[in-house]
């Protein structure tokens, strides 16, 4: 029977199969499969890659496979065609594809060995061009970036130290040659190939994930030590690498903690450190099953492997300054993580996944490229700290609300135009920052943050606060410089606990004599409005030590406010 037609004229799979491969080699294949490709990976079984295979056609030559039943995928892969169909180039997914039929067992079965050979024939008509390489390797890299060429560039030469003037050529050799000065410290008896024909993205793969498992194995205790006897100094960097899976099941139960930073000297003095390249984590992380502390930080990860979802004992991770773009759904198996650091990367959007981290307290995701978050954010109902800022966020999900527990919610330099009426069953939070949004009015709902301390709303474009800011009771500190306000509510004035006040660079033509009934506050900041007089009713607040209020349009000051006996620095001018 012939198969049904596809839209996708480019077949981007990779299944292996066969009417006569057994369920044994077919598990071995598996097992291969997932260590070849280090971007991450697990079995999906809907898919459009399932799909496309049940069509029956052979992922080398496009031909039908009569009787032909697929048994895994490599999940990379399966999403890139699924996501991204005619992206690549066919020649890619096909060099991919040969790197995973070279493994042993398939030269036990004759049709795969078939299929080995067609391959290379494949593969010798239409080798990789260099310019095709390098987007290889950046998308190997970079998968979620579409689009972005320029930025997956950018970023390679950021973590190979590549001088952007440089040709495409000159680029991969840089990138080879690091790769192989590399392999050579972890594997010296080798001999690493070094002429330009083994430039090619299955030994790109190879080199990388191996290296990757050798410099994790000598980081971890009696690791170095291991590396260090002769007798395994003298094997192939890839036989090496593949003694790293059985190595940890024998010691796993020791490893409780991992610190795999980059030391202060090393930041500042890079030449110190040739290893500053590792970009993957190789899927044996996973197999740390006593593992409770990770912190990999200052690094270059561009992905996370879906094996991290495996270290079920894990309470705090740290990932901050990397170059994650995005991550695996398997984070939300990490069911007792207590701390998850993940700023400074480059991450777009978070997996509806990150929802099942139900006992997580605190979560940084400061200084990333987030747009929005998704609907499932308000699952963390643990959620104590949450450090948005330095995003591209437009809007928060209504489900914000939902974090009955938070306390420290920052949000600022993003880009929020309004703010969730949500916000306000916020009922634990103590301090909120907006600052460098675009909001241009607060909800009545803010009111309602009857614990709260600080709020800070610096440089954004408020001309009015709600009558509900003065039910803030506990509000100590407040920060509205750099707004658009004409006018302050008369209820400011049941701040009753306000310390510090922040008004100056605004449009203020008056202030409410109600401030006078701020009896704690000892710092006021008015200047740069357009005030021409200041209420007598200053003069009451007998705690006021700094009174700012140049640069406005004042002809006198009241005789009360140069007779507070606290005040020590006062300008008018």
């Amino acid at each position: 029977m012939q198969p049904t037609s596809t839209s996708n004229t480019n077949v981007n799979i990779c299944v292996i199969g066969s009417d006569n491969v057994k369920d044994a080699i077919s598990g071995k294949l598996m097992t291969h499969a997932v260590t070849l490709f280090p971007g991450g990976h697990s079995f999906n079984e809907d898919t459009a890659i399932q799909r496309l295979a049940g069509d029956k056609l052979c992922p080398l030559d496009g031909k039908p496979i009569e009787r032909h039943a697929p048994n895994y995928m490599v999940r990379q892969i399966a999403a890139t065609a699924e996501l991204r169909p005619l992206e690549s180039s066919r020649e890619v997914y096909i060099e991919r594809l040969i790197n995973l039929l070279r493994e042993l067992q398939i030269q036990e079965n004759p049709t795969l060995k078939k299929m080995v050979e067609l391959g290379d024939k494949i593969h010798a008509l239409s080798p990789l061009s260099i310019p095709s390489l390098y987007g290889a390797i950046a998308h190997l890299h970079f998968p979620d970036r579409d689009g972005d060429v320029a930025e997956q560039v950018r970023s390679l030469d950021q973590i190979y130290r590549i001088e952007s003037n440089l040709s495409v050529e000159e680029k991969v050799s840089c990138i080879f040659q690091r790769l192989f000065n590399l392999a050579d410290s972890y594997s010296p008896l080798e001999g690493t190939p070094k002429n330009s024909k083994d430039f090619t993205l299955s030994n790109y793969s190879s080199y990388l994930l191996n290296i990757s498992r050798l410099w994790l194995w000598g980081h971890l205790p009696e690791g170095k030590e291991y590396l260090n006897q002769a007798k395994i100094k003298a094997l192939p960097l890839k036989i090496k690498g593949e003694l790293l899976a059985q190595w940890i099941k024998e010691h796993d139960k020791n490893i409780i903690c991992l610190y795999l930073d980059i030391p202060l000297r090393i930041l500042e003095e890079p030449s110190l450190d040739l290893q500053l390249e590792i970009t993957i984590l190789p899927p044996e992380i996973g197999q740390l099953s006593q593992l409770e502390r990770l912190f990999i930080c200052h690094r270059q990860l561009t992905a996370l492997s879906a094996e991290i979802g495996q270290l079920s004992q894990l309470e705090q991770l740290n990932l901050s300054w990397n170059q994650l773009a995005s991550l695996p759904a398997e984070i939300g198996q990490l069911s007792q993580l207590k701390q998850l650091d993940l700023s400074r990367n480059h991450l777009a959007f978070l997996p509806a996944e990150i929802g099942q981290l139900s006992q997580l307290p605190s979560l940084d995701l400061s200084d990333n490229r987030l747009t929005v978050l998704p609907a499932e954010i308000g699952q963390l109902t643990k959620l104590e700290k949450l450090d948005l800022r330095r995003n591209q966020l437009t809007a928060l999900p209504a489900e914000i609300g939902r974090l009955s527990q938070l306390e420290h919610l920052d949000l600022s330099w993003n880009q929020l135009a309004s703010l969730p009426a949500e916000i306000g069953q916020l009922s634990q939070l103590t301090r909120l920052w907006l600052s460098d949004n675009q909001l241009t009015a607060l909800p009545a709902e803010i009111g309602q943050l009857s614990r709260l301390l600080w709020l800070v709303l610096v440089n954004n474009q408020l001309t009015t606060l709600p009558s509900e800011f003065g039910q803030l009771g506990e509000l100590r500190q407040l920060y509205l410089s750099q707004n658009r306000l004409t006018s302050l509510p008369i209820t400011i004035g049941k701040l009753y606990c306000l310390q510090k006040l922040y008004l100056d660079n605004n449009q203020l033509a008056t202030i409410p004599a109600t401030i006078g009934q701020l009896s704690e506050l000892y710092k006021l900041y008015l200047h740069n409005n357009r005030l021409t007089s200041l209420p007598k009713a200053l003069g009451q607040l007998h705690q006021l030590r700094v009174l700012y209020a140049g640069d406005n349009k004042l002809t006198t000051v009241p005789k009360s406010i140069l007779q507070l006996a606290n005040l020590f620095c006062f300008v008018d001018v």
